[in-house]
């Protein structure tokens, strides 16, 4: 495990006057995910309190990021239509909206989740998909993503080959919208738009801490791949919670911890993505640099963590009743690192988390999705055992 400990640097800047919980509201299927405590979880660490918004399942995906993928393509598709129309919404009204925006195909790069939720959004406003995933997607997480109606395009290499190929794609061809969850310039506007989706979760813990009669939360800890989730839990902490913000901890694998080498650094710089890791949907060797501007503003440390951990994080929030993996349950493994290692008594000191506190994690994917992260895990290491062979 290693450890950064940081003085949070400015202000969060979050670049939208909007409310997007508002618009998901509007949608058909929409449910407030469940904040559950984890009381065993809450004795490991040795606080008084670990609440847990268990984001594994959203608008019948086993993951949260359609909240982004559906905020920023609706967002997207306003700049060219104007606002949908008032009142609750169906499909068939979002797609009557956006039937002057045709022919129009969405592209973007996943290696699962962010690209089955473009292709499923795509499919509400009448669009296509085409989705590039790395070579070490498993065909069963392939085949999750065709059968919401897109066009897969496999690309030789990592998640990072596949962003570059969905990239050049959306360049050559006009009739396409990068639909990306990462940006590789700050003036990037999709991928702000897809981190502005996720702060429908933060929008819900707001309500759902007022009325538990105790809103008070003293850190928050999430998973981070390119950032885009982090970045928006660090808007919710800075901004919507400034009077008394919570220390921010971002997590990441140990063999793939783009956000702390950046946050050393000061500014962003890329690590090697291609050992393997189990919380393989966290493996990204490059920060988005529109979420690297807020971390960089609001983070108080960074975690790289083994896979051990997570093994752990996942069968403790069984107990709770939420069934995850190890990509989902990085925020809490982060927790059990830092607390149970040789690091704990200077981490409590510095973020004054001692048996008082009350503690936010998000679990972030369901048991089906890591169950196909895991066959992903699995090919990529054969991938990538061949290919140094």
């Amino acid at each position: 495990m290693r450890v950064l400990l940081r003085v949070p640097a400015g202000s969060t800047y979050f670049g939208t006057s909007d409310r997007p919980i508002d618009f998901h509201r509007r949608l058909p299927g929409y449910q407030v995910s469940p904040l559950v405590e984890a009381p065993g979880l809450a004795r490991m660490l040795g606080v008084a309190n670990v609440f847990v918004k268990n984001e594994s399942w959203r608008f019948g995906l086993p993951s949260f990021k359609i909240l982004g993928a559906s905020w920023a393509v609706y967002a997207a598709l306003r700049k060219r239509l104007g606002p949908v129309p008032e009142g609750p919404l169906s499909y068939e009204a979002t797609q009557a909206w956006a039937a002057p925006s045709r022919p129009l195909t969405l592209i973007a790069a996943t290696d699962g989740n962010h690209g089955r939720a473009v292709a499923r959004v795509a499919q509400w406003f009448g669009l296509a998909s085409r989705i590039f995933v790395p070579s070490f997607v498993s065909p069963e997480r392939r085949k999750a993503i065709e059968s919401e109606g897109a066009e897969l395009r496999v690309i030789d290499g990592v998640y990072d080959a596949a962003v570059d190929a969905a990239a050049a794609e959306a360049v050559r061809d006009a009739g396409t919208l990068l639909m990306s969850d990462t940006a590789r310039s700050e003036l990037d506007i999709i991928p702000q738009l897809v981190t502005a989706g996720y702060t429908t979760a933060f929008e819900e813990i707001e309500e759902q801490l007022a009325q538990s009669g105790d809103d008070r939360i003293d850190a928050v800890a999430i998973q981070a791949g390119v950032g885009g989730l982090a970045s928006a839990g660090t808007a919710w902490a800075r901004i919507t919670r400034q009077s008394r913000p919570p220390r921010v901890i971002v997590v990441e694998p140990e063999l793939a911890a783009s956000i702390m080498a950046a946050l050393a650094a000061g500014e962003p710089v890329s690590v090697s993505a291609a050992e393997v890791s189990a919380m393989s949907v966290l493996q990204c060797g490059t920060v988005s640099l529109t979420a690297f501007q807020n971390l960089q503003a609001g983070v108080s440390c960074c975690l790289a963590i083994e896979d051990s951990w997570a093994a752990t994080a996942v069968s403790e929030l069984d107990t709770c009743g939420i069934q995850s993996g190890p990509s989902g349950a990085a925020g809490a493994a982060g927790l059990l690192a830092a607390f149970s290692g040789p690091f704990a008594r200077p981490l409590r000191e510095r973020l004054r988390l001692f048996s008082d506190a009350r503690v936010l994690v998000i679990a972030t994917e369901s048991a089906a999705a890591a169950e196909r992260a895991q066959r992903d895990h699995i090919a990529r290491t054969e991938l990538l055992g061949s290919a140094f062979a």
